[in-house]
């Protein structure tokens, strides 16, 4: 879990753009249109989303011991989320990942303190939902892997983050065989499996034999498709904003979204329907804990 610290550029302070490039005088000062600071990561959105969507929730992890691990935690309680497992490590900062938006997305700094991370003696929950850790994380998820083995009850849930993508492929087999649910978006689809896909359900095929028995993949503008070994089925935008204000945690939503459906025994549509919905009301917000719906709200 981080901190984001989100600062919108002014678009008469960039010299020079494209789809994939936007320039600043190295060395000047640059204004920033707007400020703003969220409570952030893969495993804060997603708990939060998940107990927004009625499901009691949980979060392991490692924080530093200052004002920006405290705003974590005081977010987890205002949401519902048990802190149990958030553990405060002295004389180490929190994460903070700089954002840098212009336009309709964003440039992500991200920072990572190293971690020791260990499995905590939690009560035997319904699901896992395992994502992004910093360097080092084999050890955590070997023995992760092994107390899934040892309770086969338990859903897993994975969505690797940025290092772990980084790893390889070899690096995460153990936890993919175990997943019952993989979530990426399609520059993580081919990042992962190191190829490049014209049909989604090619990817999706690759994936499923790595041994997930559902994998999702998002496309943003293009909506998301969802394969469980049987059926392949896909859903365009539902309520897609006139604007998007920023596109962080978007995927985040969706797995929460995803998940909830899933949990309260709903069919894949419905869990694909669910996914794009809480997404698409994140994209109307800065930060990815801000526009998640309600239970009452994603049935409306």
């Amino acid at each position: 879990c981080s901190i984001d610290l989100y600062m919108k550029i002014d678009k008469h302070f960039v010299f020079a753009e494209s789809d994939t490039k936007v320039c600043f005088v190295h060395g000047s000062k640059v204004p920033v249109e707007s400020f703003h600071s969220s409570s952030a990561g893969n495993a804060c959105h997603v708990a939060i989303g998940c107990s927004k969507l009625g499901l009691k929730t949980a979060v392991y992890t490692e924080l530093g011991d200052d004002e920006n691990a405290a705003k974590i935690l005081t977010d987890f309680k205002e949401h519902g989320v048990t802190t149990d497992f958030c553990i405060k490590n002295s004389n180490t900062p929190t994460n903070v990942h700089s954002v840098i938006v212009y336009g309709s997305d964003r440039t992500i700094f991200s920072y990572h303190e190293p971690r020791n991370y260990k499995l905590q003696k939690w009560p035997i929950p319904k699901w896992v939902y395992y994502s992004s850790l910093a360097k080092g994380f084999t050890p955590f998820q070997n023995d992760l892997v092994t107390y899934i083995n040892k309770n086969p009850s338990i859903g897993v849930a994975f969505n690797p983050g940025t290092l772990q993508l980084r790893e390889g492929l070899e690096a995460l087999k153990n936890i993919l065989a175990v997943t019952d649910v993989l979530f990426l978006n399609k520059d993580e689809a081919e990042m992962l499996l190191d190829a490049k896909f014209s049909n989604a359900g090619e990817a999706h095929e690759k994936l499923a034999a790595l041994g997930p028995k559902i994998t999702v993949i998002t496309d943003g503008a293009n909506g998301a498709g969802v394969f469980d070994g049987n059926q392949f089925l896909a859903s365009k935008p539902v309520n897609a904003p006139q604007k998007i204000v920023d596109r962080t945690g978007a995927g985040d939503a969706f797995a929460s979204g995803f998940l909830a459906a899933l949990f309260y025994k709903k069919p894949l549509q419905t869990a694909l329907l669910w996914g794009m919905k809480n997404s698409e009301s994140k994209l109307g917000h800065i930060g990815g804990i801000n526009g998640l719906l309600t239970l009452q709200t994603i049935q409306n």
